[in-house]
């Protein structure tokens, strides 16, 4: 089975930076007008995806950080044999040039307290790059590819830190007035095939202005979310990891979907609030998804 060392991922993502970094180069204005912090306008009425959050990365380029709250529930019936995982973290992007940015999309600390599992400490880290490859505000489309390394950091304890990881991914925008359709495709290649699986994300989102002509909308939002084990590790644990690890096991089930409902409440275009419950739409004894609370503050620049 085909392995990768962290120093080759590392590799690979500079490799990608510097490509987007010269893309980006040719297209770029003068030091003071490339869209430093600012990023791209013109697609501030869409909003943010919560679902899903480390993998379902947005197309669109801005600064800003976001802090998460996370109460993810496991089945009774489960492997893990009930309880939950507490996640607290806080999320940053930055926009180097109009269309270029660097995210960090996963750190942050996690309480377990499972059937099996009693521990806490801290997440794996993660951080990559997107670009902006289309871009049409007149259509209200956007398309950005990216690419983002996880390392081996986190507490094994509470099943961080078990395996490196790059994940490709792209993400999409539509909007249709006050309606708003995001899409993403991720796939997760580990370091050590023994130690992670190989994973496919797709995910969908949905929100819709109820007030778009005041300062502060409020958007009901549904997401789709499936996760598609493509290979076993080594590891004869019957459940995968889902978007909250990567465990190198032998899946019972090889896809977990399920869906999100939710609101998001934006002020003034520059702040977020965001509150959802997500739920199993597969068997939840098969895998570590019973149900999960989300909670979300987003500030940009």
């Amino acid at each position: 089975m085909t392995r990768f060392t962290l120093s080759s991922l590392l590799s690979t993502c500079v490799a990608a930076t510097v490509s987007l970094g010269l893309a980006t180069a040719q297209d770029a204005g003068t030091a003071n007008d490339n869209g430093f912090l600012t990023g791209l306008r013109g697609f501030e009425k869409f909003h943010e995806p919560l679902g899903q959050p480390i993998y379902f990365e947005s197309p669109f380029n801005d600064t800003g950080l976001r802090a998460l709250y996370i109460k993810h529930n496991f089945s009774d019936d489960s492997t893990l044999a009930g309880g939950d995982v507490t996640i607290y973290a806080l999320q940053a992007r930055l926009a180097i040039t109009e269309r270029l940015a660097f995210i960090a999309t996963k750190d942050g600390y996690s309480e377990f307290d499972s059937g099996i599992i009693q521990d806490e400490g801290w997440n794996d880290l993660a951080g990559g790059f997107k670009y902006v490859a289309i871009a049409d505000t007149e259509k209200n489309f956007v398309v950005t590819p990216g690419i983002r390394l996880m390392a081996e950091h986190g507490h094994r304890g509470i099943l961080q830190g078990g395996v490196g990881e790059l994940s490709p991914f792209v993400s999409a925008a539509k909007g249709y007035d006050d309606l708003h359709v995001l899409a993403n495709v991720t796939l997760r290649l580990p370091a050590d095939g023994d130690d992670g699986n190989t994973v496919l994300h797709w995910d969908l989102h949905a929100d819709y202005d109820v007030n778009p002509q005041d300062n502060t909308v409020f958007a009901p939002l549904f997401e789709l979310h499936a996760v598609h084990y493509l290979d076993d590790g080594a590891s004869a644990l019957n459940v995968g990891g889902l978007d909250y690890a990567n465990l190198g096991s032998t899946p019972e089930d090889s896809m977990v979907a399920w869906a999100t409902i939710g609101a998001r409440v934006e002020i003034n275009k520059k702040y977020e609030i965001g509150a959802c419950y997500e739920f199993a739409l597969t068997d939840p004894d098969k895998d570590i998804m019973e149900s999960r609370f989300s909670l979300d503050f987003i500030a940009r620049w």
